[in-house]
């Protein structure tokens, strides 16, 4: 018997299921708020959305769904920046004091490996990466028992103190890249928040070229290639396909004439090009099927950042990375960053830093 998943892929790449056709749905929105910082979503359907309740001290927390219909609230012992979702309700988590690990689906963390200001974490079997500041790449071939720096991190030619990855992307467990950036510190008014949503926008200093930093395996991890290349803003998302095409992201935080810009990238010929650029979407994470659809998700550049710093969530679609077109929401969302997840279209999973999450239909 062949499975949905199984049926729709099928379709898909018989070309009756457009990028057009796609629709979100809000399934959740948190009780009390919280700001997101990352999403995950295992094989099994386990969906994960990791951030830090800010009403009066913080409290991490996570939203988690065995199903994509109940969803509970859980407790977090570290500031979330990334989490992994694995086999049988393992959760990896990277943190402000180190790796967590969950084999409870959550209901209880044991500190892994202490190592501060981690970005990154992601599995491909028992393989294991975890990405942070002072060129930190840990690997793992043995599930998570032990950790070890990964030697060719270090070879990029930039200071370790200005230097931290940020990036960890396996389509297939022979073929990954780690990305990061090197940015010295310098002279002018900056901010947390980035430029498009900063109410003092006018006064931010310019963006300024910044080194950007890869390292590329073709052979699950044993060697690995790096390279440097100078570019304004920050290259933070790179999502391959399973056929050697992908997307890449790079988003800029001080004042630039775009919010950000998408490129696409094909492994086999090494070409890569522009594919979106918009000065009204700013584009925060992006998801790459193979043959097709290229999903991204954006916000609005608030029309009033004194007034909020949130603006409207789009979500955009396309086939042949030319057209792009706007997905239906189910309902106005407002948002500052949405995270996407998911190795499926009827599996795809989107949420917002203000806590709504939600799931693509066909």
């Amino acid at each position: 018997m062949v499975s949905r998943r199984s049926l729709i892929s099928l379709i898909w790449q018989a070309g009756f299921i457009r990028a057009q056709q796609t629709n979100w749905r809000v399934v959740h929105r948190a009780e009390e708020p919280i700001l997101l910082r990352d999403l995950a979503v295992s094989d099994e359907g386990m969906v994960v959305a990791a951030g830090v309740v800010e009403a009066g001290e913080s409290r991490p927390r996570a939203l988690i769904s065995l199903d994509g219909v109940s969803w509970k609230t859980a407790s977090l012992p570290d500031v979330p920046e990334s989490v992994c979702c694995l086999e049988a309700g393992i959760l990896w988590m990277a943190g402000a004091r180190g790796l967590w690990k969950s084999p409870d689906r959550g209901a209880s963390w044991k500190l892994a490996r202490q190592t501060p200001h981690l970005k990154r974490v992601l599995f491909t079997g028992k393989r294991g990466f975890a990405a942070g500041a002072e060129k930190t790449v840990l690997r793992t071939e043995d599930g998570g028992e032990t950790w070890t720096p990964l030697a060719a991190a270090a070879e990029p030619p930039a200071a370790a103190s200005f230097t931290t990855y940020t990036w960890i992307d396996f389509p297939v467990p022979q073929v990954g890249i780690i990305a990061g950036t090197s940015r010295p510190p310098r002279q002018g008014i900056t901010g947390p928040l980035p430029a498009w949503r900063d109410p003092r926008a006018n006064l931010r200093r310019r963006e300024w070229p910044a080194a950007s930093i890869t390292l590329e395996t073709r052979d699950g991890g044993r060697s690995w290639k790096h390279s440097v290349t100078s570019l304004f803003g920050s290259l933070t998302r790179v999502r391959y396909t399973r056929d050697g095409r992908g997307l890449a992201l790079v988003e800029f935080h001080d004042a630039f004439e775009w919010p950000s810009e998408v490129f696409s990238i094909d492994l086999h010929s090494g070409k890569s090009g522009r594919v979106f650029r918009e000065k009204d979407r700013a584009i925060t994470d992006l998801l790459a099927f193979r043959g097709g659809p290229y999903l991204l998700a954006a916000i609005e550049p608030p029309p009033d950042p004194e007034h909020s710093t949130l603006g409207p969530l789009h979500v955009l679609a396309s086939d042949d990375l030319v057209h792009w077109s706007e997905q239906t929401l189910s309902e106005e969302i407002l948002a500052g960053r949405a995270w996407l997840a998911g190795r499926f279209l009827d599996a795809a999973w989107l949420a917002t830093d203000t806590g709504v999450i939600l799931r693509c239909t066909i």
